[in-house]
């Protein structure tokens, strides 16, 4: 199961998914096209992983929050987590990269080409964005991505997700693009955990499934196709992708 990040939905992981097989993106509560709000993310997430049974959780930055927010909450539910991207172990974007305070009117009027500007640096992938533009000036959705925005620089947060996710038993894949590294701080927070892979994607920042959905795809997929746990305690596996 995908949980995308902000401010796209789970349209932009439609190539992702499909090669990947038997998995499915769906936005969180307030997101995209899915109702309800973000006080509704506990019980939804429960659902998820203890009525529909969703044993591996693929999430990306924010979703990536949410998706370990799942496991550590039903340790025996989810096998695996697979985070793309997560914030809580990268760089705090720079001042003058971060959205500005007028974030919520701005994504209620964005544009696909800048949106994919903003995101990528390139208008490629205009058209993959069309429906999350959409989907941002539709009801409370731009209200509700620009307070998420905002709480991913909340270092309380970011320290409280860190702390869960090195709590968490099961098997940890890490896939972040090469200029969107990991911090030291969180590099070192894998390599204690006794089950934890990353992939690195060259040329590749925040939007990966955008830009290299081949390359995350077979990532997911190559971690996914093996039961048993890969590496060791204390063992980080980095595998540079290039393209």
């Amino acid at each position: 199961m995908v949980l995308p990040g902000l401010p796209v939905n789970a349209d932009t992981w439609a190539p992702v998914v499909a090669a990947v097989g038997h998995a499915r993106a769906v936005d969180l509560p307030g997101l995209g096209m899915s109702t309800g709000r973000r006080d509704d993310w506990r019980a939804w997430l429960t659902s998820l992983v203890t009525e529909a049974g969703a044993r591996h959780l693929v999430g990306h930055s924010i979703g990536a929050a949410a998706a370990v927010e799942a496991a550590t909450a039903h340790p025996c539910a989810v096998d695996q987590l697979t985070l793309v991207s997560p914030f809580f172990l990268q760089m705090h974007p720079p001042r003058t990269a971060r959205w500005t305070p007028m974030t919520r009117w701005h994504l209620s009027r964005t544009t696909p080409t800048a949106l994919a500007e903003r995101l990528t640096g390139t208008t490629d992938h205009a058209t993959a964005l069309q429906s999350a533009v959409a989907d941002l000036r539709r009801g409370t959705v731009a209200a509700t991505t620009a307070r998420l925005l905002a709480a991913t620089a909340n270092s309380q947060w970011r320290a409280d997700l860190r702390a869960k996710l090195q709590r968490y038993p099961g098997r940890v894949h890490i896939v972040t693009g090469s200029h969107d590294p990991l911090t030291v701080e969180g590099q070192s927070l894998l390599d204690t955990l006794p089950h934890a892979t990353v992939t690195v994607i060259a040329g590749a920042g925040h939007q990966p499934q955008l830009t290299h959905p081949e390359d995350v795809a077979q990532a997911i997929g190559e971690q996914t196709t093996f039961p048993g746990p890969q590496g060791g305690p204390g063992v980080r596996t980095v595998r540079e992708r290039p393209r």
